[in-house]
């Protein structure tokens, strides 16, 4: 009985709660897979070398998350001013990763030793997507929170811009968590 009476005096301050606070973006993820093959670390290694999509400026990586925030948003427009009524996100991740060919020949150490790689850069590839993420969320919530606007236009450009500076925003913390990182080699993705 006291649960139920709890229950009906906190009901009316769940509908006084900003929507932000309700805020989360839809995730879309995809995996692109190139597989490579090889019965000691070297060979794998040069297999990686010879099969990876994956090159910037030059360089060889082994993986790559892409990550694109869309934002769409609605409006009321009233006699004097714009205001945002609905915002809603959708986070899309890409991951092109490697997969190891597993072969009867195979050492088990060589597997093991993979496993734990292999571990290791999915785990720094899913911190790219967490940024991506917090970068959709926080467009959301900002996009959400705009004070009203004189024209829907206004509040349209405004609105655009705030994106826009967030992605930005989002893409300088990524390279600063690649430098960090150096590419996840510093949290143990390591091969051979």
């Amino acid at each position: 009985m006291v649960i139920h009476k709890l229950t009906v005096l906190l009901s009316p301050l769940f509908f006084l709660l900003p929507l932000t606070a309700f805020a989360k973006p839809e995730l879309k993820t995809r995996n692109i897979y190139y597989t490579v093959s090889g019965n000691t670390a070297e060979d794998v290694w040069a297999d990686i070398s010879r099969k990876s999509p994956v090159k910037h400026n030059g360089r060889l990586h082994v993986a790559y998350t892409k990550w694109n925030v869309n934002w769409q948003f609605w409006w009321l427009e009233k006699a004097e001013s714009c205001e945002i009524t609905r915002v809603k996100t959708v986070l899309d991740v890409t991951y092109t990763l490697p997969r190891l060919e597993q072969t009867a020949a195979m050492p088990d150490g060589l597997s093991r030793r993979w496993q734990k790689y292999h571990a290791a850069l999915l785990d720094h590839e899913q911190g790219h997507s967490d940024l991506g993420m917090k970068a959709a969320s926080e467009i959301e919530n900002a996009i959400s929170s705009m004070a009203s606007h004189t024209t829907c236009k206004q509040l349209e450009q405004a609105a655009n811009e705030m994106g826009k500076e967030i992605i930005d925003k989002y893409s300088k913390i990524e390279k600063d968590y690649d430098r960090s990182t150096n590419h996840g080699l510093n949290t143990g993705a390591v091969f051979p």
